[in-house]
């Protein structure tokens, strides 16, 4: 019985262990993935019990311990690349989510791909879930395609670098502020050397912060009680105060890796419990809103990029 009750919690762990050896590889998007392949393969309605009883606790201790993670940037960016990031994250979330609205996919969905694509992804869309409560496979799909687009980024941005002729600042502020994930920009900076990775995690960190924002207004918006925030959301902000001015940066380090695992553990139980023709139902729909959205909100950065520097 014991044995059973783990099966669920395996393909996170495992997608866990290869993206910490791989950073290229997204621990969430594998989690979910890994856990959709061994859902379909271990269909077993006990299973799927265990797996909604685990992800009920790794879903707001992933979410208390992200805190840790979105804390409040120091002032020690100019005050044209906070202003640039926030607006870039701004239009990325608007024009995902009018595009979507456009097209009739669904509202939670539209959220979840607006708030994935403007702020941090995977990590954005599994904590806004926590509060919106969407159906599992629209969950599921929105970080299909958040994560889609995002490679595509990381493919497509070196080009950028040498037809736009852009600086080092210029690209690593690009990458932090419109790339999705933390690991994507990463990987499309690591190339140019340490100093640019840095920078663009810096810049990246605010639209981390911003998360904060959202999830406090999501939770006066679609909370089961109007104007009432979960306690996990409440001890998310808090957290994410006390890393930012009180807790030492050493256990801070030590500590973010918790979140990605319990994150990863909750996805793998999703996946367990969503089925790949729930996936498929979905259609291209969501994957081009996302893909519209992402080049509008691009198009109107560079501009503003070049007017600004």
């Amino acid at each position: 019985m014991m044995k059973s009750k783990i099966i669920p919690v395996i393909p996170g762990i495992l997608a866990f262990l290869l993206s910490f050896f791989y950073p290229i590889f997204d621990a969430l998007f594998l989690s979910l993935l890994f856990g959709i392949v061994a859902g379909s393969f271990f269909k077993s309605e006990n299973l799927r019990i265990i797996a909604e009883e685990v992800l009920s606790i790794t879903l707001p201790t992933g979410i208390v311990l992200y805190g840790f993670r979105a804390r409040i940037p120091t002032p020690t960016l100019p005050i044209k690349v906070v202003i640039l990031t926030t607006f870039s994250a701004f239009i990325m979330g608007l024009f995902v989510y009018l595009f979507a609205r456009l097209m009739n996919v669904d509202e939670k969905l539209s959220l979840l791909l607006a708030c994935g694509t403007s702020i941090c992804g995977a990590s954005a869309i599994t904590i806004l879930s926590s509060i919106v409560k969407p159906k599992k496979e629209d969950f599921s799909v929105a970080i299909i395609v958040i994560t889609i687009v995002g490679l595509t980024g990381v493919i497509v941005y070196p080009a950028f670098w040498h037809i736009f002729n852009l600086s080092f600042k210029e690209y690593s502020l690009l990458c932090g502020a419109t790339l999705h994930q933390t690991g994507l920009v990463e990987s499309a900076t690591e190339p140019f050397g340490s100093t640019i990775v840095r920078e663009a995690l810096a810049v990246k960190g605010i639209r981390i912060a911003l998360i904060s924002v959202v999830a406090l207004i999501a939770s006066f918006f679609y909370s089961e009680k109007r104007f009432y925030i979960p306690w996990y959301i409440f001890a998310f902000l808090v957290v994410s105060v006390l890393s930012s001015f009180m807790i030492p940066s050493h256990i801070v380090r030590l500590v973010e890796p918790l979140s990605t695992l319990a994150f990863s553990i909750t996805l793998s139980c999703i996946g367990f419990c969503v089925s790949i023709s729930d996936v498929q139902k979905a259609g291209i729909k969501p994957l081009l809103v996302s893909y519209l959205g992402w080049f509008f909100a691009l198009s109107i950065f560079f501009l503003a990029l070049i007017s600004t520097y």
